[in-house]
């Protein structure tokens, strides 16, 4: 029957549970077709219908995941604390790093004498002062006479 209404196949309709499930397996670090393939979809069908939340789904699962975190750590689960303080200790730990990628460009405006040098910096400008004329400089070597 050919050009019959009902022939062929539905459209493709999700639903809240396989949403969530998209969010939670594209935050746990699964592909894209792993993803479609663990719903039984194809992974365009899963870019068709599921984009939103191939985007923004990892950064919602772990804000949901650190709410719950930190309502269990306020309610006095000890493990929660521990976990909560070992996130915020990297969380700081990370922008004091990037801060220090950035203060190079910083350092670089400040003169030299003002920047705290190492023994091996401190010994090598004292190397070279010697050899510039000090009391232990080697000598200068012999004059060659040189005539036209």
């Amino acid at each position: 029957m050919a050009g019959n209404k009902n022939s062929g196949r539905r459209a493709y309709a999700p639903d809240d549970e396989e949403r969530r499930k998209v969010r939670v397996l594209k935050a746990g670090g699964m592909s894209d077709d792993a993803v479609a393939t663990a719903l039984g979809i194809s992974a365009p069908t899963l870019r068709k219908h599921f984009s939103h939340e191939l985007d923004v789904g990892t950064a919602k699962t772990r804000a949901e995941l650190l709410l719950a975190l930190h309502q269990s750590a306020m309610a006095g689960n000890v493990s929660a604390q521990k976990k909560a303080l070992e996130l915020v200790t990297a969380s700081a730990a990370g922008e004091r790093l990037k801060d220090r990628e950035t203060a190079p460009a910083a350092s670089a405006a400040t003169p030299a004498s003002a920047l705290k040098r190492g023994k091996k910096e401190i010994q090598k400008q004292a190397a070279e002062e010697v050899a510039e004329g000090g009391k232990f400089a080697p000598p200068p070597g012999p004059r060659l006479v040189h005539s036209k």
